[in-house]
């Protein structure tokens, strides 16, 4: 196994938010655009970490936080006395969602939808990802925007949707087994705007990642942009602009030459309406 994957894993693993600065974590850093050197240690965000994963899982198929004892204290009541040794959250193995527009969701057999300023945490086992499959997905990195699903500027292709949250914990690989079913013209990610967050898009290799629809009018000057977040991404920057083509190529080069890091937040605080880029081709925002 690679040195960077072993690295990730007893960083999430051992719960830790800092390790010490080697080469190793410098290259993983730079290539993921995570962690803030302070002195001799890399200090690391829940983002952070989350990213970390994400890229593990994405990059090598592997998931670098998986745990034989996964599957949370009941499923660990039945295997052993104390069923507090698992290491799983009390509302990790729950996968977040709220439904945009017409966009609902089936759990045990009865159609539901969210009000605004809602969301509702469903048992993976209880939701029908057969009827997931006939609505829109889109899939959001920060947890922390899930409150405010209805201020999300959608584009018309995606304003009847089901908002899902990613995860970050055990429902990391209930969220993966929906993708993998859901059909690519019925998913979307919402990534932060920045080279890390496009080429963690592009990682996926399947369905369309949402961009501002006016990126051509983000700038260095932008006050929202976060130019120093975009130095420390100079190789997912490069990972991104070799792998992208047609229009996502052009907003990786236009990223380059403004030094562009616009996150999630201020995308949905300012109401900047979301394009929807394909994956498959980059080559046409709709």
């Amino acid at each position: 196994m690679p040195a960077e994957i072993a690295a990730i894993e007893r960083l999430l693993r051992g719960g830790k938010s800092k390790v010490q600065r080697n080469q190793t974590w410098e290259k993983i850093c730079a290539e993921n655009g995570v962690g803030r050197a302070l002195g001799r240690e890399i200090h690391f965000t829940p983002l952070d970490k989350q990213r970390l994963r994400e890229y593990v899982v994405a990059e090598h198929g592997l998931d670098p936080q998986f745990d034989t004892r996964a599957g949370g204290r009941m499923t660990m009541a039945r295997l052993d006395a104390s069923e507090k040794l698992t290491p799983d959250s009390v509302f990790g193995q729950l996968l977040v969602l709220a439904t945009a527009g017409a966009a609902n969701v089936r759990v045990s057999g009865e159609d539901v939808t969210t009000p605004q300023g809602s969301v509702v945490s469903v048992r993976p086992d209880f939701l029908d990802a057969e009827h997931l499959q006939t609505q829109n997905l889109v899939i959001i990195e920060n947890g922390g925007l899930m409150p405010y699903w209805s201020d999300f500027q959608l584009p018309g292709s995606c304003k009847n949707s089901v908002i899902l949250y990613r995860g970050h914990r055990e429902n990391v690989r209930a969220v993966a087994d929906i993708v993998s079913r859901q059909p690519a013209d019925k998913l979307a990610w919402f990534f932060d705007f920045d080279p890390s967050g496009q080429s963690l898009a592009l990682d996926q290799g399947k369905g369309s990642t949402l961009v501002p629809s006016s990126w051509r009018e983000l700038g260095r000057h932008t006050p929202f942009n976060q130019p120093k977040v975009h130095r420390k991404q100079s190789a997912a920057l490069k990972r991104l602009k070799d792998r992208a083509t047609g229009e996502l190529l052009a907003i990786a080069e236009h990223m380059a030459s403004q030094e562009l890091a616009v996150m999630q937040e201020h995308l949905v605080r300012r109401n900047i309406l979301l394009a929807e880029l394909p994956l498959a081709y980059g080559r046409t925002l709709r």
